[in-house]
């Protein structure tokens, strides 16, 4: 859904730009994926139930896919619930 916005608004996605990624989940697992979010480059910032992930990043499929692969894995690692991702649109 947020790739069909971005499109909407004639944004391809492939400018960098500020991403969010969301989790929820018990203090314990968002304390895991801070370290490890944090040691990955990601700036972190949440309290004891949901943890939000920071990047400057092109969002295009191409370049996202892994990313959310990733998020998703790190999601399933420390038994969180993914809640997406948001980001600006920048157009040209």
């Amino acid at each position: 859904m947020v790739r069909a916005a971005l499109a909407e608004h004639g944004d391809s996605g492939v400018t960098p730009r500020h991403t969010l990624f969301h989790f929820h989940g018990d203090d314990e697992g968002l304390g895991e994926l801070n370290e490890v979010a944090r040691r990955a480059g990601y700036i972190t910032r949440g309290d004891a139930e949901s943890l939000v992930l920071e990047t400057t990043m092109p969002v295009d499929p191409a370049s996202f896919a892994p990313v959310s692969s990733m998020m998703q894995s790190w999601a399933a690692a420390f038994q969180l619930d993914y809640d997406g991702w948001e980001c600006a649109v920048v157009t040209n």
